[in-house]
């Protein structure tokens, strides 16, 4: 999953070369985030928002 996040976004943004392993730390936060909502009894579904936005920001950063 981590190439294939860092090989969309450098198809995106040829110009920002992704550092290598960047795309799987980045699927491991976003991976990470609907756990810990579960752990702490919240809605997972309440974190589609974060969940985007945070994946969106982490790789083109």
């Amino acid at each position: 999953m981590g190439q294939l996040t860092e090989a969309l976004v450098a198809e995106r943004l040829p110009d920002r070369p992704v550092p290598p392993m960047a795309g799987t730390a980045a699927t491991g936060a976003v991976v990470h985030l609907p756990a810990t909502a579960i752990e702490e009894g919240r809605d997972p579904s309440s974190m589609s928002g974060i969940l985007t936005g945070s994946a969106y920001r982490l790789l083109p950063a």
